[in-house]
């Protein structure tokens, strides 16, 4: 009786502790698509920006 009762306590644990962290687990993975998106944004601003100087450069500008 007392290990059904154990299992119950540490069944309802486990579920209260799953409800709150897994809402953050799924929060930082989106963030990290957002982010790898964000960076891959950047990275062709970048790129773009390299190949005009070059261009001006190239020009004697």
């Amino acid at each position: 009786m007392d290990s059904i009762g154990f299992a119950v306590r540490l069944a309802l644990l486990a579920s209260i502790l799953m409800s709150v962290f897994l809402p953050i687990i799924f929060a930082f993975v989106l963030s990290g698509k957002q982010w790898r998106t964000a960076q891959d944004r950047a990275r062709a601003r970048r790129i773009a920006e390299y190949r005009m100087n070059a261009r001006l450069l190239r020009l004697n500008i």
